[in-house]
């Protein structure tokens, strides 16, 4: 295993209302910035117990909303800005506060656009408060790099317009929010606004989060959320906390040398990909709503008009963000994280699971194996389901095991183990057969991020020469002995979780009641072989397996008869579309031959299981094998469609929405658009291989 703990972890020093139900009072909880309406305050508070309005037991978005625990628990790298009372109205201003003595936050500049002095970084105002006087608004928008802090406090930047245009409904759902009140103007909820950038509520400030990361192998630095505007937490319907952010928001403290845009083609395709995946069972972070900015543009391969998702998630927290203490020799910060994921992100040491190692398990131990069955599940998942990240970098790599950041990304329309949807990717380290030690390699860097604390133990992992970093050589090699001890197991961990899940999940797909230790040499590889060679579609192979008879007579009574004839050649045909062609030139009659040699391999297999039957198999595998992909060809098709309507007509948007939404149902996907939905499930009529496999790039 290629990797080296620090012996010498220490770095250089970090520096240090309910609201009322009229319409006249709720809108104190706004305060207007140019031309939005936006509110800040000086400290992040709690917000007043939520209750429920007098007509109704629905409890909106911005009554719902609390403080993010993340700014709550981390330091940031600059004090909470003073609020930019100088932009209130008048009219809007709260009742009994006195604004004589509020700083004019327009006119704090940096001279000669440099940082002063630390020591004169705060004054002593009216009531005692303090708040940086060197601290504009612009400076919110200029990259920099942070000195310590996990989050710089961010605004999204004002853009000329705004169209706002759909949500998702499983996520209003999961979220407890009801779309026809939240959409409904009359009900000044700010839903759009607030979800669109323009606006942002009261007592909590907008923040980005740092971390850093290796790029494609190499170490890349600090990077962080260089146009993610994160807003604050949300209660799901199970009671689990979530974090909504707003991507494509603006610059940040963490733009380098972007503009702090998406484009709309990203943005679609993020917010269509992130709901599918969650809606067959892939661990993802979630889109809530898209918002169009058709009036702002970035200059990528050529000028492309922007958009605005607004996206949620548990936690945002990444292996990058452990990659920044790291890099930057802050071992106090590192343990402040660490403990920040155990108990604010996982909910506790006794959410996580078990490690047996001699001498007994730290809670960092756990955490950190934790964090790698996480990833191996959903590592593995995504390999049955063919869906590729395309840039899994440690900064693309979620510490709870969510596919996050979506790029390049891509779900194989034929099989091909070589394939990348990553333009830019030369080396191919992201292609499919790479992604499961590519996401090792990555969990292997947080073993080493975390190496002093998996290192130390249960005897010295409070020890006071480890908190003062005054290790000696001995200490040190009981620490760098024990944290390859721990990666070890963690590597053990990753390929037996891996391993089963994959077999599992692929069990679930062809449909059988049990999965055994010989199914992934025996079934599943002569079957992703066979698919190889034919480059049949992949994920349409399993809905049409599903519904193969086996086990049938003539009469159409059922039976699981080891001597039951089976004409394979017959059903192969059906796999195969009409004018279909593969790279290699076989005919259909090759082709078909191929995959019968597969379902006599499947068919023995169910024989095998002398309980099953077609009616039972089909049981099993229709909740695991959508009846609908979006292929990046469609995905593509609805984004032109977009392009060129500048958004005005967003009926196919909310087509895919809803075939993406309920991929295993089409009685849901509504009776709009027959033809255009008849076109998305390339039912064969007119094969067209130019338009599958497509790649592009990392530039969004």
């Amino acid at each position: 295993m290629n990797r080296v703990i620090n012996k010498k972890f220490v770095g250089r020093q970090t520096v240090n209302k309910k609201r009322a139900v009229s319409n006249s009072t709720r809108h104190n909880i706004f305060l207007k910035a140019s031309n939005s309406i936006r509110s800040y305050s000086v400290k992040p508070e709690e917000p007043s117990p939520v209750t429920t309005m007098s007509d109704s037991s629905y409890v909106s978005l911005i009554d719902k909303y609390k403080p993010p625990s993340f700014t709550k628990h981390l330091a940031a790298d600059i004090r909470v800005p003073f609020a930019p009372y100088h932009l209130i109205p008048d009219d809007l201003k709260i009742p009994g506060r006195s604004y004589d003595s509020m700083a004019d936050f327009s006119q704090k500049k940096y001279q000669n656009n440099e940082q002063p002095p630390l020591e004169d970084h705060s004054v002593e105002i009216k009531g005692g408060m303090k708040y940086d006087k060197y601290l504009s608004e612009s400076y919110l928008h200029k990259p920099r790099q942070l000195l310590s802090g996990a989050f710089s406090y961010s605004l999204p930047e004002a853009r000329k317009q705004h169209k706002f245009l759909t949500v998702s409904p499983n996520a209003m759902k999961d979220l407890n929010l009801n779309a026809e009140y939240e959409l409904n103007k009359e009900n000044n909820t700010y839903f759009e606004e607030i979800l669109g950038g323009q606006k942002i509520v009261e007592k909590t400030f907008p923040y980005s989060q740092a971390y850093a990361g290796f790029q494609f192998g190499q170490f890349a630095g600090q990077l962080g959320d260089g146009r993610v505007i994160n807003l604050f937490e949300v209660e799901g319907d199970n009671g689990q906390k979530f974090e909504i952010q707003l991507k494509g928001a603006g610059k940040t403290a963490f733009s380098r040398f972007a503009d702090g845009k998406a484009i709309l083609r990203s943005s679609v395709r993020e917010f269509i990909i992130s709901e599918y995946l969650n809606a067959i069972g892939i661990p993802t972070t979630r889109s809530l709503a898209i918002t169009s900015l058709t009036k702002t543009y970035a200059q990528r391969e050529r000028a492309l008009s922007c958009a605005i998702v607004a996206r949620f998630a548990p936690s945002w927290v990444r292996v990058g963000t452990f990659d920044l203490y790291r890099a930057r020799g802050d071992r106090k910060g590192l343990r402040k994280m660490a403990d920040y994921c155990i108990e604010h992100v996982f909910g506790g040491e006794g959410k996580l699971g078990d490690v047996v190692i001699d001498g007994g398990a730290t809670k960092y131990d756990k955490l950190y194996l934790e964090i790698v069955r996480r990833n191996a599940r959903t590592t593995a998942m995504c390999q049955v389901y063919g869906f590729l990240n395309g840039v899994l970098n440690t900064d693309n790599t979620s510490i709870m095991g969510l596919c996050i950041d979506f790029g390049p990304f891509a779900i194989m329309d034929k099989f091909n183990p070589g394939y990348t949807p990553n333009s830019e990717d030369g080396e191919n380290r992201y292609g499919y057969d790479n992604v499961p030690s590519s996401v090792w390699w990555n969990l292997t860097r947080l073993g080493e991020d975390l190496g002093e604390l998996i290192g130390a133990g249960p005897k010295f992992v409070n020890d006071e020469s480890l908190l003062k970093g005054n290790i000696d050589a001995e200490l040190e090699g009981k620490i760098i002995g024990r944290a390859n001890k721990v990666i070890d197991m963690a590597q053990q961990e990753y390929q037996d979780e891996f391993l089963k899940t994959y077999i599992e999940t692929f069990g679930k797909r062809l449909g059988l009641a049990k999965v055994n230790t010989g199914d992934n040499d025996e079934l599943i590889s002569p079957m992703l072989k066979m698919m190889w060679e034919t480059e049949i579609n992949y994920n349409k192979f399993f809905v049409t397996l599903s519904n193969i008879e086996f086990f049938k007579k003539p009469g159409g009574i059922e039976t699981n008869s080891p001597a039951q004839s089976h004409d394979y050649l017959e059903s192969a045909k059906k796999f195969i579309p009409l004018n279909f062609q593969n790279s290699k030139g076989w005919s259909t009659e090759e082709i078909a031959g191929k995959i019968a040699e597969f379902l006599k391999i499947y068919h023995q297999r169910l024989i095998d299981e002398s309980t099953m039957s077609d009616n039972s198999r089909l049981l099993v595998s229709k909740s695991f094998n959508p009846k609908f992909v979006p292929s990046s060809w469609v995905m593509e098709e609805v984004v032109e469609t977009l392009r060129e309507n500048k958004c005005d007509d967003i009926s196919t948007l909310k087509k895919l929405t809803k075939m993406i939404c309920s991929p295993f149902d089409e009685n849901s996907w509504g009776e709009e658009l027959p033809d255009v939905q008849k076109r998305w499930m390339d039912s064969g009529e007119s094969y067209d291989g130019e338009k599958y496999m497509l790649q592009c790039s990392c530039s969004s």
